[in-house]
């Protein structure tokens, strides 16, 4: 579960900015938060809602997120990102630091880092009361000083630790490093960089790949995606697929040849699948080894219900596309706790349906539940109709020098209809517009 988020001088954040999803001592919607129960624990909310304009920087928030996360697990890869430029002095030295529950045990993982290349990396052990550092590593002109808890390199694979963290690539990080070395002595990296694995992020342009084979091979996971389907509404009876030729389905012979060569000497079941403009095709060998080329179709019935038609999955709307990501992290979050974090969770769902999905999720809490949904959002509906604590709202709102700021929906102990606050300015975080007078229009002149 995340606690909290920090960003230093990225995208639209300048100073250091924090979003916390602790919880506040409120016993409102009990289900929704993960209570502390022994003395260092910390009470972690189960959801969070991130509110702001066009443009004010709830976007950027879930950018961050990606960056640690691809550096958690792949290192430096030359990933695009920008600092903050809007300044008469702008500064290269960039960071982000998640706090995190997994296993029962809270940590702290922080890069910082420049266009050039990866700064420093820590690892906290954090509680109530105390933090207790895991490691840390530093970049000078010398090359890196590093430098691991000493109750780790007193063990007996202490020395192997010291060459680990010593060998690590410049462009790599030590929690992705220790893991592909097959580090052994600090469990605490190994649960670090567990959670960062099931850290899930779905940006509007996400699209899931992996559920087609499922839906073909996982009857149970089937049924359920089914039933979620009829229950949001949809007019999908059923998916199905259909085997084609990959002529017939417009596949290029060069991206054949390679899919090919990339599932040669793999066994039965081993796929690929090609996400193209709401078109889910995906290349699967049978039993007998050979490939088979299929696309994923849905399935409505005619109101006697005898009489089925196929439609392909690009004539489905935009919004129950927009399903096929959302019903397999209802699934995946049921079954392995897992934390997902959507930008734009509105986008293209109806104000109804946008509410039933974070019901549905609700629905899902159960006392020991782990898992965590964070949204941004532009839906204000939900604040007076969907059920939400005051400490999971947070707003963001970008000021005239281009910098965002975070504000929590506590920080004003709202005592009106929250919806209606918002909209009329009260906690900011809403598009201002200028005056229509100002606009030229006989200067616009046709050609």
């Amino acid at each position: 579960m995340l606690l909290s988020a920090t960003f230093e001088n990225i995208y639209s954040f300048n100073e250091e900015t924090r979003i916390l999803f602790t919880a506040s001592k409120s016993d409102q919607l009990p289900m929704q938060v993960s209570r502390a129960e022994k003395r260092d624990d910390i009470s972690v909310l189960r959801m969070g809602l991130i509110y702001g304009a066009n443009a004010s920087g709830k976007s950027n928030i879930i950018k961050c997120l990606a960056i640690i996360k691809a550096f958690a697990l792949n290192g430096w890869s030359n990933r695009k990102y920008n600092y903050f430029k809007m300044t008469d002095e702008p500064q290269e030295r960039s960071s982000i630091e998640l706090e995190f529950k997994v296993d029962n045990q809270f940590f702290a993982y922080g890069v910082a880092f420049s266009k050039g290349g990866l700064l420093e990396e820590w690892l906290y052990k954090t509680g109530s009361r105390s933090d207790i550092m895991i490691f840390e590593r530093k970049r000078n002109s010398g090359g890196w000083e590093n430098v691991i808890a000493p109750q780790f390199i007193r063990e007996g694979d202490g020395q192997f630790l010291k060459f680990l963290i010593d060998g690590t690539p410049t462009k790599g990080t030590f929690l992705s490093e220790y893991i592909e070395r097959n580090g052994r002595g600090i469990d605490a990296i190994k649960s670090a960089r567990k959670w960062f694995e099931n850290l899930n992020i779905i940006f509007p342009e996400t699209h899931r790949t992996d559920f087609p084979f499922r839906v073909v091979n996982d009857t149970q996971f089937r049924t359920v995606m089914r039933e979620l389907l009829y229950y949001f509404g949809t007019g999908i009876s059923d998916i199905c697929r259909v085997e084609s030729k990959p002529e017939e389905l417009g596949i290029p012979d060069e991206i054949r040849q390679r899919i090919e060569e990339s599932l040669e000497g793999k066994g039965e079941n081993a796929g690929v699948v090609i996400h193209n403009e709401n078109r889910f095709i995906f290349a699967e060998k049978d039993k007998s080894m050979n490939l088979k080329w299929n696309e994923l179709k849905t399935v409505h019935k005619k109101e006697d219900c005898k009489t089925n038609y196929i439609f392909e999955m690009f004539e489905e709307s935009d919004g129950t596309s927009r399903l096929f990501d959302f019903i397999p992290m209802l699934i995946d979050m049921r079954a392995n706790d897992a934390v997902y974090v959507i930008d734009e969770v509105d986008r293209s769902l109806h104000p109804m349906l946008t509410l039933k999905l974070l019901e549905m999720y609700n629905s899902l809490l159960v006392h020991d539940s782990q898992m965590q949904l964070i949204c941004t959002t532009h839906e204000s509906n939900l604040l007076s109709t969907a059920p939400i604590r005051q400490d999971e709202v947070w707003f963001v709102e970008k000021d005239r020098k281009g910098e965002s700021h975070l504000s929590s929906l506590c920080e004003y102990k709202p005592r009106e209809n929250v919806q209606k606050g918002y909209l009329n300015g009260r906690y900011g975080a809403i598009p201002f517009f200028g005056e229509l007078n100002n606009i030229h229009w006989d200067d616009a002149k046709q050609e």
